[in-house]
């Protein structure tokens, strides 16, 4: 492990305010298993220091904030694509108290997005994103720290004020049964 995956992976811990298994793997992405307590942060040629603390601060926010039984029991007769959007409110709510917890956070949230845009992290490959569905542009709208300039109807506008406004995982859960019922 090197010396900024060393460093980065004890601000994780003392972030999380316990001991979490931090592993670094050759993975499309950063995770956390709530259940476990692990933390697998991606190895990826040219990360800058502000990636990798938008990475760990973000999973930091699911070790302290989502429930594991909440999150494993998420998964029922919705279908599998309810998750992805249990996914993207959650992620919402959880990168929106990390930046609270820790203001200094708000910038490298900011430019780890840039360059994640920048690396076609989210696959746009061009493509008009206000043309994708209304979780996917609620998705880059909620990442970008509502800075991206995504154009939503009014009924859409008000789920992301909701979204917005998520404080708790019942928060979450209900917000997101509303968009699901209203994206089918």
């Amino acid at each position: 492990m090197s010396n900024i995956q060393n460093q980065k992976s004890g601000l994780a811990k003392l972030m999380a305010t316990e001991n979490l298994t931090v592993q670094h793997a050759k993975v499309p992405t950063a995770s956390f298993d709530p259940k476990n307590r692990i933390l697998t942060c991606p190895i990826w040629e040219q990360m800058s220091g502000d990636l990798y603390d938008l990475l760990m601060g973000h999973e930091v926010g699911h070790a302290l904030d989502t429930p594991a039984d909440g999150w494993h029991g998420a998964v029922h007769d919705r279908g599998a694509n309810y998750k992805g959007f249990l996914n993207v409110v959650e992620d919402a709510r959880i990168e929106k108290r990390q930046k609270r917890r820790y203001p200094g956070l708000r910038r490298s949230f900011t430019n780890g997005f840039n360059e994640l845009m920048d690396k076609d992290f989210f696959g746009l490959n061009g493509r008009d994103y206000n043309h994708m569905t209304f979780i996917d542009r609620l998705n880059l709208y909620s990442k970008s720290s509502y800075t991206l300039p995504v154009v939503f109807n009014a009924t859409e506008q008000a789920f992301v004020e909701r979204v917005q406004a998520c404080e708790t995982w019942d928060d979450v859960l209900k917000v997101t049964n509303e968009i699901w019922e209203y994206s089918k």
